[in-house]
């Protein structure tokens, strides 16, 4: 009997179905199988899919040789494929790479593989002798990646053109802007001195026209009934007259008011002034004035502080309540990024919020007596938004009311 270890043991049968199974399942894999010779630079065996794929019969494949990679691979990818095929030689044994390249089929069609190599075969001396990959066909994967860069490389050129055309627009709108805010400053200041010249001009005849009727009115004891009518009526024009020319002053110089006049304010300085300029009012409703300045600055113009706080004070002595003492209470108080100037009474009080739109309107008035010009607050409201700030009311009939006037606070306002 022959030892099955010695040389001359017959060699044990092959497994014949083994074999079979293993054809049938190359043939079926989807991607392509083969063994690469190294050193022919040739592939010593693929699947039938390598066939269907490129469109070259299997000898066909066999008969290229070692031009199989010059005829095949893509010119742009051959250097780098031939660069890859030098790298597998540093895989240990069991390691795994990829590589994404393209090929050309027989009708001159370019179709991408990735191809995931392992080392199957080394010489005495550790060099790749061959290795073994499967590649698989990702065309329509590389089609829509590059359709998507193409789309991502158009939807970059819309939006860099669109940001170049909003940033043109921008600048042309600032130029606008700068242009017409130019033009509006110069349209006040000539609206400035048109106020000036009308207030001059109008107001010289209506003085002279009161001096007279005083004059009158000085020797109103010896004049018959119905010159004593005449200048009452005389007496009444004039007022009018001055009031609303007052009126129409306040409100063009409502819309000239410029943040580069704004200056440092002292609120306690411009109340003891409107209180001085009021003392009359203040005695003769017997009035109580209390102070409670927490800010003591505010950045705008002296003479607007002045006339605002000079009307809000004013009218809390005009509209006091006949049953009680005026009590009137300025405040000032930081309020988030605004500084908060009020003025609170216990007078007859408003009706609201029906009578708001009276409150604030041009020539409207929410009391029917005693009479005002119904233009101060209405004033006011526009000054303070045309710097950014506002001015609010808040109280009930018969119980007083609370008028509150916000100013944007600036880096160097101090409280």
């Amino acid at each position: 009997m022959v030892d099955k270890y010695s040389k001359a043991a017959t060699p044990p049968p092959v497994d014949v179905a083994s074999v079979d199974f293993l054809s049938r399942m190359a043939e079926l894999v989807p991607g392509i199988i083969y063994i690469f010779n190294h050193r022919t630079q040739s592939n010593e065996y693929s699947n039938r899919s390598l066939s269907e794929l490129l469109g070259y019969s299997s000898q066909e494949l066999i008969d290229m040789g070692d031009k199989l990679i010059e005829i095949v691979v893509h010119e742009e990818d051959l250097p780098d494929l031939v660069a890859y095929f030098d790298s597998l030689g540093d895989l240990a044994d069991g390691e795994y790479a990829s590589f994404d390249y393209r090929d050309y089929a027989k009708d001159g069609s370019v179709v991408w593989l990735r191809s995931i190599d392992t080392v199957f075969e080394r010489d005495a001396e550790g060099r790749v002798l061959r290795h073994l990959g499967i590649a698989s066909d990702i065309t329509a994967e590389k089609q829509a990646e590059l359709k998507l860069r193409r789309l991502n490389a158009e939807l970059e050129a819309q939006v860099r053109r669109r940001t170049q055309e909003l940033e043109d627009l921008n600048a042309q709108l600032e130029e606008r802007v700068i242009a017409r805010t130019c033009a509006l400053r110069e349209a006040n200041r000539e609206l400035e001195q048109l106020s000036y010249v009308a207030t001059h001009d109008l107001k010289v005849p209506i003085n002279n026209m009161s001096s007279l009727t005083q004059m009158l009115n000085e020797a109103r004891a010896d004049l018959p009934p119905e010159h004593r009518e005449t200048l009452d009526w005389m007496k009444a024009v004039c007022d009018q007259a001055s009031g609303k020319l007052e009126a129409l002053v306040r409100v063009a110089q409502a819309n000239a008011v410029w943040e580069e006049d704004f200056v440092e304010v002292d609120l306690a300085e411009v109340v003891e002034r409107v209180l001085t300029n009021l003392n009359s009012q203040i005695s003769e409703a017997g009035a109580a004035v209390r102070l409670s300045l927490d800010a003591r600055h505010v950045r705008f113009r002296p003479v607007e502080m002045e006339n605002m706080l000079q009307a809000l004070i004013g009218n809390a002595l005009k509209y006091r309540h006949p049953g009680r003492r005026c009590r009137v209470e300025v405040g000032s108080a930081r309020a988030g990024n605004m500084i908060c100037v009020s003025v609170r009474d216990n007078g007859s009080g408003l009706n609201l919020p029906s009578d708001l739109d009276k409150v604030f309107g041009l020539f409207q008035r929410a009391h029917v007596s005693p009479e005002g010009s119904g233009v101060a607050l209405y004033t006011i409201r526009r000054i303070l938004q045309g710097i950014g700030g506002r001015i609010e009311v808040a109280g009930t009939a018969g119980t007083g009311c609370t008028f509150s006037m916000y100013f944007p606070c600036a880096e160097r306002s101090g409280t």
